[in-house]
């Protein structure tokens, strides 16, 4: 859900991970939120947190120790007068989309094509993600700046379902 057409700019918070996930994999997971809030915050846009749910993008990764972040311009929840007007303050008025409406009212539905995209949200996540990904590839030691306590060894004591109740998309359409 990179460009919902009446996106926000979301940031998976590191802060809201489960209480299950392993330490080691906090500081990187800490490290990429920080990154995405930095560029935004350089660029001159909003952005808003985001909380870990059970969703199937990161939540095997995470409980398997692999850090993780991600960007999201939301799905089928509301959008609130709140980040409504955070949004319109900072993007200039009539730019802060529809309050109290949907993020994408066609999220996982016939109507969720190609034309249902706000071209401004994905151009600016993928400027974001492509950033990201540069930077990442570039650095000497991607695993000492993600996991600076050394990476988790033990994969087999996790029961994913379990511990991080996520699902994928199809289980819920």
């Amino acid at each position: 859900m990179l460009s919902s057409p009446n996106s926000n700019f979301g940031i998976l918070d590191s802060i809201s991970s489960p209480p299950e996930t392993p330490n080691k994999t906090l500081p990187g997971t800490n490290r990429i939120t920080n990154f995405f809030q930095q560029w935004f915050n350089e660029q001159k846009l909003p952005w808003s947190k985001i909380e870990f749910g059970g969703g199937s993008d990161y939540a095997p990764f995470l409980a398997a120790g692999i850090a993780v972040g991600a960007l999201h311009t939301g799905t089928d929840e509301t959008k609130p007068i709140t980040e409504r007007d955070q949004y319109a303050a900072i993007l200039g008025r009539g730019n802060g989309g529809i309050a109290n409406s949907g993020y994408d009212p066609c999220y996982h539905q016939q109507c969720d094509t190609i034309g249902n995209i706000s071209p401004f949200a994905y151009e600016k996540v993928v400027k974001a993600a492509a950033h990201a990904i540069e930077y990442l590839g570039r650095l000497n030691d991607l695993e000492k700046w993600l996991y600076p306590q050394g990476r988790r060894k033990n994969f087999k004591s996790f029961n994913r379902n379990y511990l991080y109740h996520y699902y994928n998309d199809h289980n819920h359409i």
